[in-house]
């Protein structure tokens, strides 16, 4: 976690005059994430050294003999090695490159990830040419234009907390606040005041690792990791859907993206 976070966060828990137990706890909680945003979003200290971490929206690059759900549209791209290390806490490759492939336009489109290790030689690919005939004239005219556009995203280290988070969750805070309106009413205001700390313009990207930015069914409540989470928004001009890829932490370390869950919410 960073360390600017940690210490806001205590400095929000003594401002209400909240033991440090109480707030450690909390910070106990908040894990770890890296956001891939727009340029423009990035804090004005990154911006100078920054480099662009991944490709959004356009064709995906793949293998020439390479089998793909082409019919899927390119998310985006990560050039893994140039996601911040020691960051995560989730097992993300150091090196290679991450092919996202998502259809989130429709609550149950698909989602695939593909590995690709570093030297892996790509090419261009474009949808096979029968899906391409299927398509007709009004679906490429009220399709979001923008998706199709490739742009460059830069990484952001970034801290979650869980989502509906209650000081009924947090057994130092029970102890503290259970039967006291008052002191139950501090603790809720700490954690709105997290949620503030935590908040910046680049956390509508396109989100690895940390908690789940599920609305509905979080990875979290089937015991499941948040690989990544990406609101439609931030590939193309529309913000009503979020895909989510999850899976078992082993899952992960062992490269079996195949195997993720692929859910879409709206």
């Amino acid at each position: 976690m960073e360390s600017t976070v940690r210490e806001a966060v205590l400095d929000a828990g003594r401002s209400l005059g909240l033991p440090e137990p109480v707030t450690e706890a909390f910070i106990r909680l908040l894990r770890p994430c890296v956001y891939l945003c727009p340029y423009n979003d990035l804090p004005e200290e990154l911006k100078k050294d920054a480099c662009p971490a991944a490709r959004a929206a356009g064709l995906p690059h793949l293998p020439e003999d390479m089998e793909a759900p082409l019919h899927l549209p390119h998310v985006a791209t990560i050039d893994c090695a140039a996601i911040p290390t020691g960051v995560l806490d989730i097992d993300f490759p150091a090196d290679g490159h991450l092919v996202i492939l998502a259809q989130m336009q429709v609550s149950d489109g698909g989602g695939d990830i593909i590995y690709l290790p570093a030297g892996t030689e790509t090419v261009e690919r474009h949808p096979e040419e029968d899906e391409e005939d299927e398509e007709d004239e009004e679906d490429e005219e009220d399709g979001p234009e923008e998706f199709y556009e490739p742009f460059l995203l830069y990484a952001v280290p970034g801290t979650t907390m869980p989502g509906f988070l209650s000081w009924n969750d947090v057994a130092e805070a029970v102890d503290y606040a259970e039967g006291d309106a008052e002191r139950a009413r501090l603790v809720n205001e700490l954690i709105s005041k997290i949620l503030v700390v935590l908040r910046g313009r680049w956390d509508q990207g396109i989100q690895l690792g940390g908690y789940s930015c599920a609305w509905h069914n979080p990875a979290e409540d089937r015991g499941a990791v948040s690989f990544a989470s990406i609101p439609l928004s931030a590939v193309c001009d529309e913000d009503t859907y979020i895909g989510l890829f999850s899976g078992s932490p082993e899952q992960i370390a062992e490269r079996r993206y195949d195997e993720l869950r692929f859910d879409v919410e709206c």
